[in-house]
């Protein structure tokens, strides 16, 4: 039976761990209102559609966020006449793995939507195969094609583009309206299926016309009456540039049952109206309004910071579809303040639109901006685990600002709820850490840990520029934490771009060490070969443990460690720019490779460039996990796990007495077992550690006064318990 166990073990290297992580829900608040969902991981540039995701005859709310290709459910319920709409990542993996952007529109006719998205410069399409039980979809095809007189090739859509997939004649099949690859140019490329088999449940395309509209897109100009003559078939060996990316939504504006277009633009962060004064047949775009919606029931514009990218969708469940407006481009935009959302109080096509927030569904979620760095905090000394989360910035009036967010924890040690009560805490957003240009920095990433030896926790913050800086806290015993800039470039460490430091002691010799993450993948490490009260960082390390998590598609690696220590064993999880987790045990020599065990960490995965804290927040004793992750976020899973193995890190089957608690330095135990005591601080740091082998006392007068977790181990079992030094 060991063997068959070991053999399971083994062969358990990369997607064979049994899921005991599970998504999961934890109340969040800020400024006394419940947040209603918190957890959605942060939302940066979406797409949107509708579609019933729960089967329940109600239209739910897809969204896409192409930052990290990010799928987000939200159901939809009605109460009192009014759409709520509630986030439902269970439902994440009844979809397809998707890339870039996503549409979702019944092509068929079945009042099923199918799913439109980019495939490698062609549009991929996934048929609704849902039945009255649950959501499903299957492949349709890989790339929809077109025939463009003189070569059947498919249709080239960009990876930034959004495309317009609309009945553009009216004849009740979709067609496709796109820029052409060079740019400049709409191609029209009219569905056949009405012509050819008298039902819209074909994909058969030819290429109408390369001048749809009959006019030319400039730099947020527009030459009417001109199409400046564009190659009608590029070939498909040319079709690895492209123009700099547009976004299309062709629509009725004014009811005279043609179809108008919106337009946006990487290069201009205005929405564009062109009127059609032609026909359905004929499309003559006659005049440019470079202010929508503006004239058409709203003062307001759609402006956003950059590229924005139009989606018309019946929000409000009134039977008129409602206009969205939200960058198409990750990190670039007013990044909590993004999505604009425009009531129509008009007719469906005839709309009039009145403004109604710039934070759809921004404004029931926790969204820090661009970049979620988090790592627990007992800031004031309450027992609890609160969390402390930088980000690597979000744009205010267009300049960039990074900060550190402050989520106090106000439940209990049995079950976490957090209240975010500090968007910038310690002011660092203010200080000038880059001293040389006098300037200040961006992607702050902290880490906690006493570096001076007076019983509380100091910070250290890792900056985008490879640098790390100290804060010391300064507050009085047993008050609220209390940060101040102590040292700028902190014992002049620079990992040369992208700085995420962990303190722990990876070497075991009772001191922090500085584990750090680069921008390559790979990891560095700062010994202490200093003291208790006064911490020497003088070597830099690169290549611990020959870890690397970048991968071989030319990008960085973007690492982010997180350290602990599991039944004697030194481990570690590594975050990385794919949003994939590693794991890595076996650390006890700093001189050999690390153990990999897994490059898809309880195949989880949300979002890219991700960071993660691995704790115990519900009080069973069992490792919880909080990701963060580019879209700004915050993800939690949960630990199910009811077996007694790996992350399990305490156990009932303990012989073992202790008291008093709380004490004042003195503890008496009793036992007559081989015990092994340890002793952690409230952010995980082994403060003593002893072995035992029958009932005595022992001095811990020399801890600061506080509380801490005590864990003993016995054989293979193990429990964990709090306890107060008065």
């Amino acid at each position: 039976m060991k063997q068959i166990i070991l053999l399971l073990l083994l062969f358990s290297f990369d997607n064979t761990y049994s899921q005991f992580l599970n998504r999961a829900n934890i109340t969040f608040s800020e400024n006394g209102s419940i947040i209603e969902n918190p957890l959605t991981g942060g939302l940066n540039s979406c797409q949107f559609s509708e579609i019933d995701i729960n089967i329940d005859g109600i239209k739910d709310l897809f969204v896409f966020d192409r930052t990290g290709n990010r799928i987000l459910p939200f159901i939809c319920s009605m109460q009192d006449e009014v759409a709520n709409y509630d986030y439902a990542p269970q439902y994440i993996k009844n979809f397809p793995e998707l890339n870039s952007w996503a549409l979702l529109i019944d092509y068929n006719c079945d009042n099923k939507e199918d799913i439109f998205t980019y495939n490698q410069s062609f549009v991929r399409v996934y048929l609704n195969t849902s039945n009255n039980d649950s959501l499903s979809f299957e492949i349709s095809t890989e790339a929809i094609v077109s025939d463009y007189t003189s070569i059947i090739s498919p249709i080239f859509i960009s990876f930034v583009d959004i495309p317009s997939i609309i009945d553009v004649d009216n004849d009740g099949d979709l067609d496709i309206l796109t820029f052409q690859q060079s740019g400049g140019n709409i191609e029209y490329h009219q569905n056949q299926s009405m012509e050819m088999y008298g039902n819209c449940d074909s994909l058969a395309f030819e290429l109408n016309t390369d001048c749809w509209g009959n006019f030319f897109e400039g730099l947020n100009s527009y030459d009417l009456n001109n199409c400046n003559d564009q190659t009608r078939a590029p070939s498909i060996e040319s079709r690895t540039s492209s123009h700099s990316g547009s976004s299309l939504l062709a629509l009725d504006i004014d009811g005279d049952n043609d179809k108008d277009i919106l337009l946006g633009d990487v290069s201009f962060n205005n929405i564009n109206l062109l009127t059609n004064g032609g026909t359905v047949q004929e499309a003559d775009m006659i005049e440019a309004n470079q202010q929508f919606p503006i004239g058409l029931g709203t003062n307001i514009s759609g402006e956003i910071n950059s590229f924005p990218a139009m989606y018309y969708i019946d929000i409000n469940k009134d039977s008129k579809r409602d206009l969205i407006v939200s960058p198409n481009i990750a990190n670039n935009s007013e990044n909590f303040e993004s999505i604009k959302l425009f009531t129509n109080t008009g007719e469906d096509n005839a709309p009039l639109f009145e403004f109604t927030q710039n934070n759809f569904l921004q404004d029931n979620t926790i969204d820090l901006g661009s970049g979620a760095y988090p790592c627990v905090i007992d800031y004031n000394n309450d027992g609890l685990k609160d969390l402390l989360v930088g980000n690597f910035g979000y744009f205010d009036n267009g300049n960039q600002l990074s900060q550190l967010a402050l989520f106090k924890n106000v439940g209990t040690n049995q079950q976490a709820a957090f209240e975010l009560i500090d968007r910038d805490f310690a002011g660092i957003s203010d200080i000038a850490l880059n001293i040389s240009l006098n300037l200040t920095v961006s992607g702050l990433i902290p880490t906690i840990g006493d570096l001076d030896g007076d019983g509380d926790n100091d910070l250290i913050v890792g900056d985008a520029n490879g640098k790390l800086h100290y804060f010391k806290n300064t507050a009085a015993s047993g008050n609220d934490a209390q940060f101040e800039l102590e040292t700028v470039n902190y014992f002049d460490i620079d990992v040369g771009q992208f700085g995420a430091p962990f303190l722990f002691d990876i070497n075991q010799d009772n001191l922090l060490d500085l584990v750090i993450g680069k921008l390559n993948g790979t990891i560095s490490v700062a010994l202490n070969t200093g003291n208790s009260t006064s911490p020497i960082f003088n070597t830099l390390e690169d290549n611990l443990g020959n870890i690397n998590v970048s991968n071989d598609e030319g990008t960085y690696g973007f690492s982010k460690p997180f350290v602990y220590k599991e039944n004697d064993d030194i481990k570690m999880l590594v975050a990385s720019e794919s949003g994939y987790i590693y794991q890595y045990e076996n650390i006890n020599d700093l001189n050999e490779s690390f153990t990999l065990t897994t490059t898809n960490f309880q195949n989880i995965k949300d979002g890219i460039k991700t960071s993660v804290v691995f704790e115990d927040f519900n009080g069973d004793n069992k490792r919880d996990l909080f990701l963060g992750n580019e879209s700004g976020g915050l993800v939690y899973f949960e630990n199910n796990d009811v077996s007694n193995g790996s992350f399990i890190i305490s156990s009932d089957k303990i012989e073992f007495e202790f008291f008093p608690n709380p004490n004042q330095g003195l503890l008496y135990i009793k036992t007559n077992k081989d015990t092994e005591i340890e002793i952690f601080n409230l952010i995980g740091q082994k403060v003593y550690e002893k072995k035992v082998t029958n009932s005595r006392s022992i001095d811990i007068s020399l801890l600061v006064k506080g509380t801490y977790f005590l864990r003993i181990v016995q054989n293979k079992d193990a429990r964990t318990e709090k306890i107060i030094i008065q």
